[in-house]
């Protein structure tokens, strides 16, 4: 029994020695957007721009923490959108069904934004 109890809050002990780089891991997934823009030729031909009329229209950022919109929420992005083509990402840059399949950051976000389920 004793060395149950000993194992248990080593266990403990390390979790709570972990969490700080759990944190920090975080932090460091904020500082990378917005992203720099994709080399493939592809994507980078077919980027959706914010200040595009499709861009406009979707109130499109590339780097979701610079939205305005009302309806976005923290933690809320391309990458988890159902819209976003995970499939077909290059770069961290994938294709939109909302955006006429144009390019969107993973970092990103528009006003249709759909919680992948």
């Amino acid at each position: 029994m004793n060395s149950s109890r000993r194992s248990f809050f080593k266990k403990s002990l390390m979790a709570l020695a972990a969490l700080p780089l759990i944190k920090s891991t975080e932090v460091l997934a904020e500082v990378a957007c917005p992203q720099a823009a994709p080399k493939d030729a592809k994507a980078l031909k077919k980027l959706l721009e914010a200040d595009s009329s499709t861009g406009k229209r979707l109130d499109y950022v590339a780097n979701a923490a610079d939205s305005k919109n009302k309806k976005y929420k923290k933690g809320d992005n391309c990458a988890g959108c159902n819209f976003y083509a995970d499939k077909k990402e290059v770069e961290n840059y994938a294709p939109c069904s909302m955006a006429a399949n144009r390019y969107v950051a993973s970092c990103g976000w528009c006003k249709s934004f759909r919680a992948k389920k």
